[in-house]
């Protein structure tokens, strides 16, 4: 009964499709390596953004596999998100467009898997918001 309406409608009808879909637990973009979805690094309006680690090696890569393999961010945008009412998120270009720069991670993968956009690209390390908070507590 804490659930608020908003048109008639609940809020939490209006939080996203993202919350109708559950993410997978491995992704697999097109011959990229299976990455298992581990905890989640943040969400926003436009997706979610987990760890994925590497379980698969293509002939291609030859990173490790298992806890000695290198993490990724994976970030999950559902196909029906304000950011994606077009096709495949703007996003994709501007990484493309801007790939190569120092401080823009790169894009190793990106493509669609069940009713999500998703993206496997470098993790760069600790957020701005990270960064901050440490360096207030000391």
């Amino acid at each position: 009964m804490d659930e608020f309406m908003i048109g008639g409608r609940s809020a939490d009808k209006l939080r996203g499709a993202e919350d109708d879909a559950p993410l997978p637990e491995k992704v697999q973009i097109g011959n990229s390596p299976v990455y298992k979805i581990e905890r989640k690094l943040g969400k926003g309006g436009f997706g979610q953004v987990y760890v994925g680690r590497q379980t698969s090696v293509t002939s291609t890569d030859d990173r490790a596999t298992g806890s000695n393999a290198l993490e990724v961010a994976v970030k999950f945008e559902h196909r029906s998100s304000k950011g994606c009412n077009y096709g495949p998120p703007y996003e994709w270009q501007v990484y493309n467009t801007l790939g190569g720069i120092h401080g823009i991670p790169r894009v190793h993968y990106k493509g669609r898997q069940g009713g999500y956009y998703i993206m496997v690209m470098d993790m760069l390390g600790p957020s701005l918001w990270d960064v901050w908070n440490n360096n207030s507590q000391t």
